[in-house]
């Protein structure tokens, strides 16, 4: 477990995040020492980049008047918190696309910067192998929390724009969308991982919904 500050924010690692950081990066083909330095690399510009999205959704609730804001890198990702934090429905919009939008920004500048710097010669090597996974998963990662899928940021930003009152839309739209993300990605990628996750957003979803059309249980 790790634990630092960054612009006042706590910051939680937990060792699972570098555990998926290394099986994305190809650790469990590594073979030799020559194989292992662009995992490393894979893991180190996967967890800034990840960091980033969520210092965007913390950013922006610190905007909103939000204290006591936290992050926790876990898993595939992570999650920025504060207690008893609320937010208007357009707040809500706002900190949920925060972060896909500052990471895809972070990307894209590294990628403008390794065009001109192929330009005059001085990207290559370690610097420039880290830079391509930093633009990599900065994109990918982005535009894949932008799904309207729930609980992604864009089902949440979806629920905002909806509201509470059409949640069961949201939740059908979510259902849907999980579906036709994770066939989509195994058709175009041919793995099984993402798709996975969105099967059990699939699932996740339903079971949400059942409950919200049932009388006694609450959303």
């Amino acid at each position: 477990m790790i634990r630092f500050r960054l612009f006042g924010f706590p910051v939680t690692v937990e060792p699972w995040h570098w555990a998926i950081l290394a099986f994305l990066g190809g650790a469990l083909s590594v073979r030799d020492s020559e194989q292992l330095l662009p995992v490393l690399l894979f893991m180190v510009a996967g967890f800034v980049s990840v960091l980033i999205h969520e210092l965007g959704h913390a950013l922006t609730m610190r905007l909103f008047g939000c204290r006591h804001i936290a992050i926790v890198l876990n898993g595939f990702g992570g999650i920025a918190v504060s207690k008893g934090a609320r937010f208007t429905r357009g707040q809500q919009i706002l900190v949920s696309l925060a972060g896909p939008f500052l990471q895809a920004a972070c990307g894209l500048l590294v990628l403008a910067a390794l065009i001109i710097g192929d330009e005059v010669g001085w990207t290559g090597g370690t610097v420039g192998l880290m830079s391509d996974f930093f633009i990599y998963v900065s994109l990918a990662w982005a535009i894949l929390n932008l799904i309207p899928v729930y609980p992604l940021d864009g089902g949440q930003a979806l629920n905002g724009v909806l509201g509470p009152l059409r949640i069961e839309l949201t939740l059908r739209i979510s259902m849907i969308a999980a579906i036709v993300a994770g066939a989509g990605i195994f058709f175009v990628f041919k793995s099984i991982l993402f798709p996975m996750f969105m099967v059990f957003f699939a699932i996740e979803n339903y079971k949400a919904l059942k409950r919200v059309q049932s009388p006694s249980g609450p959303w």
